[in-house]
């Protein structure tokens, strides 16, 4: 079994431990901002009507985007699904699948999300008894005004120090740009509901939302976050960083500081990451990534892809994890240490179906492999 050396392992992607200077100026920079300053940010504020499945048709009182499932993990089916009513009627049922996860401070839980076809008048739920739902409206709530700068630039390069092939330079768009109501943050007192921790990064891990996408992803990254600070009681979004099924990069879980995901200058070795909830046991020192969309049947579109191979050869020349190699994760709370590739897909941790079967079935050699590369 290979113990992860960090400081030494830093040095594999070639020239990384030459550059710490370079790297610092250039997360400094990072978090300078690309988008206009003096733009004011709105976003709706997201509706929701709460359920409890019964096994009958649920009519909620205004329109909805997407139908949310959540339920205690020992009780999820595999017969678990969802169908909708229109105005022609009730349509065909459409598995649900199911991710389990949370903080470590909590009991973990299951959640699936479905997205309603336009015009949907009610919903039913089978195969899930003693869930909870909810239909969740993007668009028709009161519009909220949202401080901060509409995107930030994250790079692991330096003028004249070339690190990663092809240039990356990762574009996030803020929790302001892409509209987190950060009120859901906090209890009626103003309390923390997730206060945060860091530890030194060891792994990074690839998850799939498990549901189709709107025609408006920053309201799919506003739905992802209500169903983890609302609906499972979490207090934010479980993951570091979501993209869409165009490439663009979205800021998930809040690290409290001027750049998403660490706790000040990331550097090989010594990065510290925020914990998210996104693999319940292997939260601490594992930066989550979540693709927008169902990978079940289907992969990816190539800008989806091609963006995350960026996102985990930045994160890998930041933070000095080798994409190449197996590491032995430690548990810093507990001691307890796994075996694990070091960019990992969700199932190599849990048992989940998570990133989707045919986006895993393919994943070391679409992703993982092209990540190692354009590291050599």
């Amino acid at each position: 079994m290979r113990r992860r050396h960090f400081l030494a392992g830093a040095t594999t992607v070639t020239g990384l431990s030459a550059i710490a200077p370079a790297l610092l100026a250039s997360a400094t920079a990072s978090a300078r901002t690309t988008g206009d300053s003096s733009a004011a940010l709105t976003a709706p504020r997201i509706l929701s009507e709460p359920a409890d499945v019964t096994g009958a048709v649920v009519r909620p009182e205004r329109r909805f985007d997407l139908v949310s499932v959540t339920q205690a993990p020992d009780s999820v089916s595999e017969n678990a699904a969802v169908r909708f009513e229109t105005a022609e009627g009730l349509g065909g049922w459409q598995d649900l699948h199911f991710h389990t996860a949370g903080p470590e401070h909590l009991s973990p839980s299951a959640s699936a999300m479905a997205r309603a076809p336009e015009g949907a008048t009610g919903y039913e739920v089978r195969g899930a008894d003693g869930a909870d739902t909810t239909a969740l409206n993007l668009h028709d709530g009161e519009e909220l005004r949202l401080g901060g700068q509409e995107r930030v630039a994250l790079s692991a390069e330096d003028e004249g120090v070339t690190t990663l092939t092809g240039g990356s330079v990762l574009r996030v768009r803020t929790r302001a740009g892409w509209g987190a109501d950060e009120s859901l943050r906090f209890d009626e007192d103003g309390n923390d509901l997730w206060t945060a921790q860091f530890h030194r990064v060891q792994a990074l891990t690839v998850h799939h939302t498990a549901m189709a996408t709107t025609d408006d992803h920053s309201a799919d990254v506003r739905a992802v976050y209500h169903l983890h600070a609302v609906q499972q009681e979490w207090g934010d979004v479980g993951y570091h960083l979501l993209i869409d099924p165009e490439g663009g990069i979205y800021e998930g879980r809040h690290s409290g500081g001027g750049l998403p995901i660490f706790r000040g200058v990331p550097l090989p070795g010594l990065a510290e990451s925020v914990t998210g909830g996104h693999a319940f046991g292997f939260n601490h020192g594992n930066i989550g990534v979540c693709l927008l969309g169902d990978f079940t049947d289907e992969l990816p579109t190539r800008a989806a892809q091609d963006s995350l191979v960026d996102v985990l050869r930045v994160l890998s020349a930041l933070t000095g994890v080798d994409a190449a190699e197996r590491i032995e994760y430690v548990h810093p709370d507990t001691g307890v240490a796994t075996e694990q590739e070091a960019v990992a897909r969700h199932r190599d941790w849990l048992q989940t179906e998570c990133p989707g079967n045919a986006f895993s079935e393919v994943f070391d050699t679409v992703i993982r492999q092209r990540v190692v590369d354009g590291l050599l």
